[in-house]
């Protein structure tokens, strides 16, 4: 029982141990941002992209092209992005063996001009000199920058994605103390930066038409053609609100494609993560093994192991992290949903398109 709780408190540090962010002065970009699209691929967002265009307005002028690909949507998503004055572009039938993003970022990258490509969901928004802070990182070619958006949460129950975040940023093994012996596995899906001539020669998304996790499976595919994948923590350039419509919304959006992504993490990265969890899971069902003070002295260097982590990762209170147990409680739940779903019910309704697995 010690040996394993060992191991889950230095999983714990070393899982991430270091997440680079943002929230750093402003570097002068002027020149890269005239070559930067941005490439918006939405569905049924009418709700979201105003506010990611809004924060996107001071930058009409300064980058390539703006392009928001409209994937068949039934509200007012178009009208809403052609009142900015960016670009729309409407996508044709869905073909077989695509889903949608994949599709839609596709020919977004085919329409877009500029040198660099900025893969934006619509539903984030870019705080000021985000861009600018972005684009300073591509530095080298065969990169791809991947950022998790920063989380701003305004009700309690949002707080309930907390180790849904910290599972993603384990899988990709990319925040290790000895990272520059590993690739990372994958990518965040919210927001991906590369150079165009590296989009096409990896094949972009078409070589990932047919991946309901299509982050996990081009950053595979740039890893296997000897690429590299970089990731960050949106802090200071980038942020999100995820599920804010409330605990049913989180439920479902964690659940459609959660199990899908476990089954693509590399057997290396899945291996750490279930330990981890493991281990946290058998610390506190057999609390009644250690003496109150050893148990309250682990608690508390967990908590404090997760609040080092998770706030780089979102607006979370400090003292919220006392409450990490039932965060894991629910994280399992779900991600037994999200088992069911996938492995079991073989499709999912997402933005009122049935998708099969």
């Amino acid at each position: 029982m010690e040996l394993l709780t060992a191991i889950t408190l230095f999983l714990n540090y070393v899982l991430f141990y270091r997440i680079p962010h943002f929230d750093h002065s402003v570097p002068d970009e002027t020149k890269a941002l005239k070559e930067l699209s941005v490439i918006i691929p939405a569905r049924n967002e009418e709700n979201n992209i105003f506010k990611l265009l809004d924060s996107l307005r001071p930058y009409l002028n300064k980058v390539k092209d703006i392009i928001v690909v409209d994937d068949h949507s039934t509200d007012s998503t178009a009208e809403i992005a052609k009142s900015y004055g960016v670009t729309v572009l409407s996508l044709n039938e869905l073909p077989k063996g695509w889903f949608g993003k994949s599709f839609g970022c596709w020919n977004g990258a085919k329409s877009a001009s500029g040198r660099f490509l900025l893969f934006l969901d619509a539903d984030i928004t870019v705080e000021a000199n985000g861009l600018e802070r972005l684009v300073s990182e591509i530095k080298a070619e065969e990169d791809m920058v991947s950022i998790q958006p920063f989380h701003k949460m305004k009700r309690p129950y949002e707080s309930f994605s907390s180790f849904f975040h910290l599972v993603i940023m384990g899988s990709l093994g990319a925040f290790l103390p000895f990272k520059k012996n590993l690739a990372t596995n994958g990518a965040f899906g919210q927001c991906l930066l590369i150079g165009r001539k590296d989009y096409f020669r990896y094949g972009g998304h078409q070589a990932i038409q047919g991946e309901l996790m299509e982050n996990m499976a081009l950053g595979a595919v740039i890893a296997s053609q000897g690429g590299a994948v970089r990731a960050y923590s949106g802090k200071g350039a980038i942020n999100m609100r995820m599920y804010p419509d409330g605990l049913s919304s989180l439920i479902q959006g964690w659940s459609k494609s959660f199990a899908t992504g476990a089954s693509r993490t590399d057997f290396r990265y899945l291996l750490l993560v279930s330990l981890w969890l493991g281990g946290l899971v058998t610390f506190l069902v057999k609390v009644q093994d250690f003496p109150l003070t050893w148990f309250i002295v682990i608690y508390g260097i967990l908590c404090w192991q997760f609040w080092r982590v998770l706030k780089n990762i979102g607006n979370f209170k400090w003292y919220s992290v006392v409450v990490f147990p039932v965060w894991l409680a629910f994280f399992i739940i779900v991600f037994g949903y999200s088992c069911f779903r996938t492995f079991f019910s073989k499709n999912i309704v997402w933005k009122d398109r049935r998708m099969d697995l």
